[in-house]
């Protein structure tokens, strides 16, 4: 298996999008290289500074690019919706399913966040005649289950 190979124009490609949205974000809009660690490589090579969150920051600082509420809940709606998409398929395996369970939830916290709802739930419940009975059943249990231990019986 020999190892991929990739012209000047690729790399320098590859440098110019990375120094603008960083490294892992190019490997995934271009496809290349296969590793993190060969792009790396040709910052190094290249004696060209590796783009840090710190970098991009000023970068975008610097452009004034930001995100407007507005913009930030399209893109909640998008994930929402490609969810929906991927939910539709039959080839999901109970790992891409939690992941599309993830991706819903962190786009619905996404969206109460912005709305200004609350994104904590805190619950607060009254014990009622059920739930205390239910409770002197099991301590019930336990009482007979301990008993039992006592005797020298299985439980």
């Amino acid at each position: 298996m020999g190892y991929s190979t990739y012209t000047e124009e690729q790399i320098t490609e590859f440098i110019a999008n990375a120094q603008e949205m960083g490294i892992g974000p190019t490997l995934r809009y271009l496809g290349f290289p296969k590793s993190y660690h060969t792009a790396k490589k040709w910052f190094v090579e290249r004696n060209i500074e590796l783009p840090t969150i710190d970098t991009l920051a000023q970068m975008a600082t610097g452009l004034r690019v930001f995100y407007s509420d507005k913009e930030k809940l399209i893109a909640a709606q998008a994930v929402l919706d490609r969810c929906v998409e991927a939910l539709m398929e039959d080839a999901l395996d109970s790992d891409g399913l939690n992941k599309l369970a993830n991706a819903v939830h962190k786009a619905i916290q996404t969206i109460n966040l912005i709305e200004g709802k609350s994104t904590v739930i805190n619950e607060n419940r009254q014990k009622d005649g059920q739930d205390l009975a239910i409770i002197d059943l099991l301590n019930e249990a336990k009482a007979r289950n301990e008993a039992m231990r006592n005797k020298g019986l299985k439980v």
